[in-house]
């Protein structure tokens, strides 16, 4: 009875013995779970099916770093304070604040004006003349300039009688008409000389002849500085 029994058990653990090797397991619900993703191969499936479709706008940090932060490229691409200073603050590359305002400051105003010398002269060479007064007052008498009716313009009076324009430092005297008009001149009212003062000057012309003479026109003055102003 116990020579059955021995040989019942050792076929029973041949059998089982055999179903296993073989593969053939009853398992639970549970338990297939868990074999299932034990089989599964996540390094594959991240390396051939999700990493192919990962987003290639942005480098890793060890590409950018490799890319972008290198040693040569870094002092390629960028000054250091010493090289910035050396390379932009060199002598005579910067004005002075001198320099600045004598080559930034506004341009003086042009200041304008009409005359009208008119009278009756007894004879010839009697003088009419009218005042031209600047309304500022200057740092320096302007230089004097007569421009004759249909005259061209000049250097100092590049204007014309319709558009009277002066250089920096001079009065420009443009004639419109005359009548009876012999030699024009402009004086200094204040010492009695032919020129300008710093505030204005006086238009004369000599007649011709006896009768009435008549000169007018346009004036045009450009200050080298003003003083004062009203």
């Amino acid at each position: 009875m116990s020579s059955r029994r021995t040989v019942r058990r050792l076929l029973v653990g041949t059998l089982v013995g055999v179903l296993v090797g073989g593969g053939l397991m009853v398992l639970t619900p549970a338990g297939a779970e868990v074999s299932s993703a034990m089989a599964t191969n996540w390094k594959k499936i991240w390396k051939q099916e999700l990493q192919p479709q990962a987003d290639k706008r942005y480098y890793t940090k060890k590409k950018s770093d490799k890319r972008y932060y290198t040693k040569s490229k870094s002092n390629e691409r960028y000054y250091t304070k010493w090289d910035s200073d050396a390379k932009y603050a060199l002598k005579g590359s910067s004005y002075t604040k001198a320099e600045s305002d004598g080559k930034y400051l506004p341009k003086q105003a042009l200041i304008r004006g009409q005359y009208a010398a008119i009278g009756t002269a007894g004879a010839a060479n009697y003088r009419v003349g009218d005042n031209i007064t600047f309304g500022v007052t200057l740092s320096a008498a302007p230089g004097v300039n007569y421009l004759n009716a249909g005259a061209a313009p000049t250097a100092n009076c590049p204007g014309t009688a319709a558009a009277p324009n002066a250089a920096p430092g001079q009065l420009c005297v443009y004639e419109v008409s005359s009548t009876n008009a012999n030699q024009r001149l402009i004086w200094n009212a204040a010492t009695g000389a032919v020129g300008a003062s710093v505030y204005g000057a006086i238009v004369h012309v000599s007649a011709t002849a006896a009768g009435e003479t008549v000169v007018f026109g346009t004036w045009a003055l450009r200050p080298a500085a003003i003083v004062s102003a009203p």
